[in-house]
């Protein structure tokens, strides 16, 4: 009988063992904070005035060709600055592109300050990127100089893209030649208000900033909307406190302002090499 319940022991103890050594094996890893991707630095484009969804897919699809890039989140901002989100954040994602809708058309500061104030509580972001396209980039900048921006990520990488800075093609041609030209230190000779705002802040640029500021030119030393030297005037807000600033001028036969966001290769390949860069 005591051989018996010996055996039986043996059995029960056996049998315990391997299912702890089974639970054990089948248990799911349990991921630090750094795997969960809550570091992870998304990317945040913003389209000019009077677009939509449409004048970022393009530039997202295609940087969504490359290994770690995909679109995980999109915000809807309404005429009164709610804000609905749509997708999921994905903690794989190495290069999360998050798109940034202003159902008005109309991007502005304040709202983009929501929007990162979310992404903060909501997601632990402490980093981020930005991209904006004409008066998106001019929404961005402007974010940039605020001096409220405590307790929001941290602004790493900026590209502007036919920003019009100081002023669209309609104010220029009602100027001479000389006060649309830019001084040594890349100062306009003439200032609209919306740049005057700029250049009085501009000390609140972040210095941990990288800005890479792309422009078209068909010849006539404009996109067709935005002249040449009112996209280059964001030098004289950025140069003094960025980490690094960085202009190309894009002269295909795609420059002209709204095709400098469609499935333009050269610019993908500055937005690639920029947001990947060490």
């Amino acid at each position: 009988m005591k051989k018996i319940i010996v055996v039986l022991t043996l059995i029960t103890l056996a049998v315990a063992i391997s299912l702890s050594m089974l639970w054990i094996t089948t248990k799911p890893r349990r991921l630090d904070k750094k795997a969960t991707g809550n570091y992870q630095t998304p990317t945040l484009f913003v389209h000019g005035y009077g677009g939509n969804y449409g004048s970022e897919k393009n530039m997202i699809a295609d940087l969504s060709q490359h290994a770690g890039f995909r679109q995980v989140l999109r915000y809807n901002i309404d005429s009164k600055g709610k804000l609905s989100v749509s997708g999921h954040w994905q903690p794989d994602v190495k290069h999360p592109l998050i798109a940034v809708v202003f159902k008005d058309g109309k991007p502005n500061a304040k709202d983009l300050s929501t929007v990162l104030t979310q992404l903060k509580n909501n997601y632990k972001i402490q980093t981020f990127n930005a991209v904006g396209h004409s008066a998106g980039a001019n929404a961005w900048v402007n974010w940039a100089v605020s001096a409220d921006k405590e307790n929001r990520p941290e602004l790493q990488r900026l590209i502007t893209i036919a920003g019009p800075f100081n002023g669209f093609m309609e104010m220029s041609e009602k100027t001479d030649e000389t006060s649309s030209q830019l001084n040594d230190d890349g100062k306009p000779n003439m200032m609209v208000d919306s740049y005057k705002y700029l250049a009085d802040n501009k000390a609140h640029f972040p210095k941990t900033t990288r800005v890479l500021n792309l422009f078209g030119n068909t010849g006539k030393e404009s996109d067709g909307v935005v002249p040449v030297n009112s996209a280059r005037a964001l030098s004289y807000i950025v140069q003094t406190n960025a980490k690094s600033y960085t202009e190309h001028e894009i002269t295909n036969n795609k420059a002209q302002h709204s095709q400098l966001h469609k499935h333009n290769q050269v610019v993908n390949h500055y937005l690639y090499d920029f947001l990947t860069a060490d």
